[in-house]
């Protein structure tokens, strides 16, 4: 329970971005998602959560910690300046993730499983991980964008906008960061699952059996694959693109942490 607090106080003045009357890259903007970076470090020290754990907490944690080190270098970027603009929905995002940590947590459920000692020791391990985890934020942020798109997309066609769409990325920067985010994630995705491969390698698995997990992951980046093939031949635009996204998210949600939830507290 301290822990949570603790996790949930540090990612306040992230989301309180959002209540800025104009949101800036500037001192405050930083300094929060370092206290939220902070704040999510002393839970996995509390917790003992390690990045190999293959519990369900684990996995919202290590991939908060991990959205807020992708959110903060992308937004020293000059490439795309304005998605700081995003910094108080992204720290809602990871609140909502620490939330939902916290109830499982008090829930409880089936001990996870432990990653066996000839794969732990192994670089594949470690590749793999990290390529997952940089995926995962990337795509996360892709989503929170695609949402972002539709806010300023309705309240063009409304002609109102409002003090929340005023606050958000314009229309034309957010499809960019959309299609842009999810670029990178795809090749970052290639190298995840290579390493999976790798993986099954090491553990003496069949090499193609296809289980949900990877059935998901493959999946996502078939969609992710999709959304890039069609953008570079037809421009695709609007909707239809923020539905990729979305269903990419979903996918890899279902792959990475889904997984975790399904083997912990269905399973177990």
């Amino acid at each position: 329970m301290f822990a949570t607090a603790i996790h949930i106080l540090s990612l306040l003045p992230l989301t309180c971005q959002i209540m800025r009357r104009e949101p800036q890259r500037d001192f405050w903007f930083y300094a929060s998602i370092g206290v939220g970076i902070a704040g999510t470090i002393a839970v996995l020290s509390l917790t003992g959560e390690a990045v190999q754990s293959r519990g369900f907490s684990a996995a919202l944690h290590w991939s908060e910690l991990t959205v807020l080190f992708i959110f903060g270098g992308v937004a020293t970027c000059v490439l795309h300046q304005q998605v700081w603009r995003l910094g108080g929905y992204v720290g809602a995002y990871l609140i909502l993730f620490g939330v939902v940590a916290a109830i499982f947590e008090s829930i409880g459920g089936a001990a996870p499983g432990q990653v066996e000692e000839q794969v732990l020791y192994s670089a594949w391990l470690w590749v793999h991980i990290g390529t997952s985890l940089i995926t995962y934020a990337l795509v996360t942020i892709a989503a929170i964008a695609a949402m972002a798109y539709v806010v300023q997309e309705n309240a063009l066609k409304n002609r109102r906008p409002n003090r929340w769409s005023r606050r958000l990325p314009p229309l034309r920067d957010s499809e960019l960061m959309l299609i842009s985010y999810l670029k990178w994630s795809a090749w970052v995705l290639v190298v995840g699952i290579v390493t999976g491969f790798a993986l099954r390698q090491i553990e003496g698995t069949a090499l193609w059996t296809i289980d949900h997990k990877m059935l998901l992951t493959l999946s996502g980046f078939a969609v992710i694959c999709t959304l890039i093939w069609i953008h570079e031949r037809s421009s695709l635009r609007g909707r239809m693109a923020v539905r990729f996204v979305l269903g990419a998210w979903l996918l890899l949600t279902l792959a990475f942490p889904g997984v975790r939830f399904v083997t912990v507290y269905l399973l177990g």
